[in-house]
C-alpha cells in the first residue's frame, strides 16, 4: 500500500510538473516534443486536455502593429461618451481595439521575473460572446510568451453579464479559478485603464452601456436601455 501511494503521488508530481513545464512555454507552433506530449490520446480521449499550443495568429492586426504599418487607431474614448449622449449603440473592429491599446498601454514586469522576461503588449480577441484579454510578454531568447484571461458574455433581454471562466498561460488553458494566479498583472491594467472605464460605470457604480455584444472580430457597446431598442 505504501508503494502503491509513493507510485500515485510521483505520478501526480510529474503531471503537474509537466503543466509547469509548458505554462513556460512561447507562444507559436510547438516544439516537436510539445507537439507529442499536445496530441498524446488513449483510446482517441486526450491525456493532457490542458496543454495546448496558443495561436497567435488569431490576433487581428497584431502582425502590422509589431511591423509598423499603420491601423488607425480609434479615438475610443471620444467615440463612446458621443454614443453614450446620443444614445446609439458603437461597434469596434478586433484590429481598432488593439491598434488603440498599443498607443495606449506602457507595460513595465516587476516581481520575481523583471530580470527574465518584459511586458511588452496587451491584445484583446473577441469570439461570439467572448473577450480573452491578452499579455504578452517577450523571453530572453526573443519568443513570444502569451497569458490570457477569458471573459463570457451571456446576453439576456434585460442586459447581460461577465463571467471570468478560463485563462491561458503560455501552452496551458486551464478553468477559471486558476486565473487567481495570473489576475494581479489583469488588475493592474484594469487600474491603467480606469478612465476608460468610467464611462461604462457612474461614479455611484450605475451602468451607462446596457448591452455588449461580443462577435467574431468586433464588438458592440450599447448605451440604450432595453425598452429603448427596437429589437
Amino acid at each position: 500500500m505504501k508503494r502503491l501511494t509513493l507510485m500515485v503521488l510521483l505520478l501526480l508530481l510529474a503531471y503537474f510538473g509537466l503543466h509547469i513545464y509548458f505554462i513556460w512555454q512561447p507562444a507559436g507552433k510547438p516544439a516537436e516534443f510539445n507537439q507529442q506530449i499536445i496530441d498524446a490520446n488513449v483510446a482517441g480521449t486526450k491525456v493532457f486536455p490542458a496543454i495546448q499550443a496558443y495561436d497567435i495568429d488569431q490576433i487581428a492586426g497584431r502582425s502590422e502593429i509589431l511591423n509598423g504599418r499603420s491601423i488607425k487607431a480609434p479615438l475610443l474614448k471620444e467615440r463612446l461618451k458621443s454614443a453614450i449622449s446620443s444614445g446609439y449603440p458603437i461597434t469596434f473592429r478586433e484590429e481598432e481595439i488593439n491598434a488603440w491599446l498599443s498607443k495606449r498601454v506602457a507595460l513595465e514586469q516587476e516581481g520575481l521575473f523583471a530580470s527574465y522576461v518584459t511586458a511588452s503588449h496587451v491584445w484583446v480577441d473577441f469570439k461570439p460572446d467572448e473577450i480573452e484579454i491578452i499579455i504578452e510578454r517577450e523571453l530572453p531568447n526573443k519568443q513570444s510568451h502569451m497569458t490570457s484571461l477569458f471573459m463570457k458574455f451571456e446576453r439576456a433581454k434585460n442586459g447581460f453579464s461577465i463571467s471570468r471562466h478560463a485563462s491561458h498561460i503560455g501552452q496551458v488553458r486551464a478553468p477559471g479559478g486558476f486565473a487567481r494566479l495570473i489576475m494581479p498583472a489583469f488588475n493592474s491594467l484594469a487600474e491603467e485603464l480606469s478612465e476608460e472605464l468610467k464611462l461604462y460605470k457612474n461614479d455611484a457604480g450605475q451602468l451607462k452601456i446596457f448591452d455588449i455584444k461580443v462577435e467574431e472580430g468586433k464588438i458592440t457597446l450599447d448605451p440604450r436601455r432595453p425598452e429603448e431598442r427596437s429589437s
